[in-house]
């Protein structure tokens, strides 16, 4: 027979651990990044950068949620397909991204050289430093660090 005393520190031990465990996944689920406002990304389309290459005036001057590879440096601002192509310099792959003013130096330094989730205006006609991009990410509403799934 198990000593009551036992039951009840063993019951206890039991609901710190599922405690912790909760906690943790909670603070992890909060990604890190620029999303000033929270919750939903109302009134934007999900798109592919794929989508954005191949058709930007389709969504020129439109609300959209992409997801790439962002580095943030002097003159180069820019999301990216692949983390290869930012490697590779294939600076049309990409888009220039307009940081927001207000992206404390935290923030950047979370998502930069990161998958992100980016929210923001989409403008076809502008093309970043020297126009090396194939347009531009704007009035950015979200900068997160994107956490897929399978992690």
């Amino acid at each position: 027979m198990i000593p009551k005393r036992s039951v009840h520190v063993v019951k206890h031990l039991i609901l710190v651990m599922l405690g912790s465990l909760l906690f943790s996944g909670v603070m992890q689920s909060q990604m890190k990044g620029y999303y000033p406002k929270g919750g939903p990304d109302d009134g934007v389309d999900d798109v592919s950068i794929i989508q954005l290459l191949a058709n930007p005036q389709s969504y020129d001057g439109k609300r959209v949620r992409i997801i790439g590879f962002l580095h943030l440096e002097f003159e180069g601002n820019a999301i990216y397909l692949h983390r290869e192509d930012f490697q590779e310099a294939i600076d049309k792959n990409a888009f220039w991204i307009d940081v927001p003013e207000d992206m404390t130096r935290t923030q950047i330094q979370e998502v930069n050289d990161h998958y992100v989730i980016c929210t923001g205006s989409f403008v076809a006609a502008k093309h970043g430093h020297m126009g090396m991009n194939s347009g531009t990410m704007g009035q950015i509403t979200r900068l997160q660090v994107w956490t897929s799934p399978s992690r």
